[in-house]
């Protein structure tokens, strides 16, 4: 009787020593989470209301949302800012993501030249993100205005003329296609070979394996992809600061380079961090219920199939 209960009282004692492990285990990234994500954000929201005013800040209440407000209405960089940002919005949507499925689907279904598509979607990953934009900025500077010459045309200063909106998206579709091929090709590998040999088996093109089999089984991360790409509408500076830095033309920049600028730029100082606060906050509560419908309307009304 007595071996019994010292069995019992050991097999208890293991199972609390895995208890406290386990707690002690979960404590520190639950502790990252409130002092990096909750404590960050109620800073922000908080610091949304003050204003800085003889080296400290002061409470200002709603002052900072009214001048948002201001500018989104009448100043000229912000109104280009929030229509470039939707532009880039929809570059990422009507062409990378479109793009980087079928590369995916041609990749995954080893056609002809997908070892090369490969190799050109994923250099831009591969190398630092300013070599790239080197090497992208010197080609465009160099050929470019030769194109424009010998078309008998004045060549222009390609990143401050005209044509510098269409060559950064150019290069935000070149760099933004390499990232979701990675991620759809992952969510292909996962699709059962035996689904895609029964439709081979049945004579169906590739077009048809294409929407009848392989976009519905993949539509899960496609819609990760739209849902992801509503937050970079507000956050994303579209690569705009690795070319210019902090000195864009005002026609140029996205909001994501506005409040990039604002904060970590060379003419950032402590009195603007309350006003890029209240426009983060603002696009937060813009951004979070507009996500969270697309969310619910792709899984509602989304194809569906399971594997």
């Amino acid at each position: 009787m007595k071996a019994y209960f010292k069995d019992l009282k050991a097999k208890h004692a293991g199972k609390k020593n895995t208890y406290i492990f386990m707690f002690v285990m979960l404590c520190i990234p639950i502790l990252f989470f409130c002092v990096f994500n909750v404590g960050v954000k109620l800073n922000s929201v908080l610091l949304s209301l003050k204003q800085y005013d003889r080296g400290d800040y002061t409470f200002w209440g709603f002052g900072n949302f009214k001048q948002v407000f201001y500018d989104l209405s009448n100043n000229y960089e912000v109104k280009a800012a929030t229509k470039n940002s939707i532009i880039f919005y929809g570059v990422n949507m009507l062409i990378i993501l479109p793009l980087s499925v079928f590369t995916s689907y041609f990749i995954y279904k080893k056609i002809p030249g997908a070892e090369i598509f490969k190799i050109m979607c994923y250099l831009p990953q591969m190398v630092s993100a300013i070599v790239i934009t080197l090497m992208f900025k010197y080609l465009v500077d160099k050929l470019l205005p030769k194109l424009y010459v010998a078309m008998g045309q004045q060549a222009p200063n390609v990143f401050y003329d005209e044509t510098k909106l269409g060559v950064m998206i150019v290069y935000n579709i070149w760099v933004g296609i390499g990232a979701n091929i990675i991620l759809s090709l992952g969510a292909m590998s996962r699709i059962p070979d035996q689904l895609i040999e029964v439709g081979e088996l049945e004579g169906i093109s590739l077009w048809k394996e294409f929407w009848q089999i392989t976009f519905p089984l993949i539509f899960p991360t496609i819609t990760v992809f739209i849902v992801t790409g509503v937050a970079g509408l507000f956050t994303s500076q579209a690569h705009v600061y690795n070319f210019y830095g902090d000195f864009a033309p005002e026609d140029i920049g996205t909001l994501g380079y506005f409040m990039f600028v604002k904060v970590i730029g060379e003419n950032s100082t402590p009195a603007s961090y309350p006003y890029a606060s209240a426009f983060g906050v603002l696009f937060t509560l813009v951004a979070a219920p507009i996500t969270l419908i697309i969310k619910y309307v792709l899984e509602k009304y989304g194809p569906e199939a399971e594997f």
